[in-house]
């Protein structure tokens, strides 16, 4: 979560991007109405469904990292993080380990679903996660089904042993394809996005994991998923129970049977994944580590997270927005998922007109997310001329519901959810 700071970020190129300073001129001009901004709405969004077995794995993750959470005062935390999320005191919600695990319990096992669905559905998220394009986001010819359409193959009603068994594309490499996904995953430290990729890899066939990645390095080994988790609490001892959960066989009964035991596995390989978590607040990060932080970023997230940095600084967060144009690479992904509707809404106003207060204006978060990314990016500061297009949005839906499937089981009572998508490539 962010802090109430309006520190401004340098990006590495302050000169095309306008000085550096945010590029809001039109922010006093009346917001969007709802019905210019609902370009893509409905009431309910079925993409081809994730199976539930792998569901219940994911969410089995959860349960069994905090296993011993689950007694009779969690109900208690839980209210409490809640009640200080509702007044935005974060310093509370996420000041002690406990508080952070009741977070983690109670709301990322419904978030890590509704990701692992994306990744699966969207063409452009799993055919780069498949390395099925090269570093400007060309699609490669792949060997047999399309790359485009990887996401759209169903396991069907396939036992939970056999989920990593399917068949999926073979996306063959470009010769400019990477080695390794580098993932950063801003606002990522209660895990939901570590699980949900790890699902995603279970999800595809085991020798796209392998054989099928973008090729293998000096040293013979198969690329991989290099994931980097940032957050402003110390999300660290959470992401750790998580990694070991994904990495390492779940606990069985104690009287499993031979094959049960056989056939146990862990959800991910370590040699296809990899997890780190940083401690940082991005709207105070130093240029340095910012460039470090995205230079090799094959896809970027935003996760329930960016409605929260727009409320603590429109500036530091449009400075964040412009700070990504210039430091990723031609290709790369920014994927934005957030509340819907008026819960992400930004208040811009309080200004001081003959000692009175102007009233404050909403608007809403995609608008001033595309109005950063898609027109004051563009903006050259040295002549005032338009530049190429620098982002280039590849997917939008306004409202989109996500359904908790029938017979999924966990110990507290998760729920549906709606959200907002955004998908935007570096150009």
């Amino acid at each position: 979560m962010p802090t109430h700071d309006d520190k401004k970020i340098n990006p590495r190129n302050p000169k095309s991007m306008a000085k550096n300073k945010p590029l809001l001129h039109n922010l006093h001009s009346s917001p969007p109405s709802s019905q210019s901004q609902a370009s893509k709405t409905s009431l309910c969004h079925s993409p081809d469904k994730t199976p539930i077995q792998l569901q219940q794995l994911l969410v089995n993750i959860f349960k069994n990292a905090f296993s011993t959470n689950f007694n009779s005062d969690l109900g208690a935390m839980i209210q409490e993080v809640k009640q200080n999320l509702f007044h935005r005191d974060f310093h509370n919600a996420f000041g002690t380990e406990a508080s952070l695990e009741a977070y983690a319990i109670r709301w990322s096992p419904g978030r890590a679903l509704v990701y692992l669905e994306i990744f699966c559905n969207r063409p452009e998220l799993a055919a780069r996660l498949l390395y099925c394009v090269d570093a400007k986001g060309r699609v490669s010819k792949p060997s047999s089904a399309s790359c485009e359409d990887s996401s759209s193959v169903s396991l069907a009603a396939a036992p939970v042993e056999t989920i990593s068994k399917r068949q999926a594309p073979q996306c063959p490499a470009s010769d400019h394809a990477e080695k390794d996904i580098q993932l950063v995953c801003i606002g990522g430290g209660a895990g939901a996005e570590i699980v949900a990729l790890a699902g995603f890899l279970r999800f595809v066939d085991p020798s796209v994991r392998t054989d099928h990645f973008s090729g293998h390095d000096e040293k013979g080994k198969p690329g991989k998923l290099n994931i980097t988790a940032v957050d402003i609490a110390d999300w660290s001892s959470t992401v750790n129970k998580l990694y070991s959960g994904l990495t390492t066989k779940p606990p069985l009964p104690k009287y499993a049977s031979t094959s049960a035991q056989a056939l146990n596995m862990p959800l991910v390989d370590l040699d296809a994944y990899e997890v780190r978590f940083l401690k940082q607040d991005v709207l105070k990060i130093e240029e340095e580590k910012i460039q470090a932080l995205l230079t090799d970023a094959t896809i970027v997230t935003l996760m329930f997270t960016l409605n929260e940095l727009y409320s603590t600084s429109v500036s530091a967060t449009t400075n964040l927005l412009l700070s990504m144009t210039s430091i990723l690479k031609s290709g790369s992904l920014l994927l934005v998922v957030d509340s819907p509707g008026s819960y992400s809404t930004v208040d811009i106003g309080k200004v001081s007109i003959k000692g009175d207060l102007s009233p404050q204006k909403k608007y809403p978060m995609q608008w001033l997310l595309d109005h950063t990314l898609l027109e004051a990016a563009t903006i050259n500061s040295d002549q005032g001329k338009t530049q190429e297009k620098q982002w280039e949005k590849l997917y939008s839906h306004d409202s989109t519901w996500f359904r908790l499937p029938a017979g999924l089981t966990y110990p507290i009572t998760l729920e549906d959810m709606r959200y907002q998508i955004h998908l935007y490539r570096r150009s």
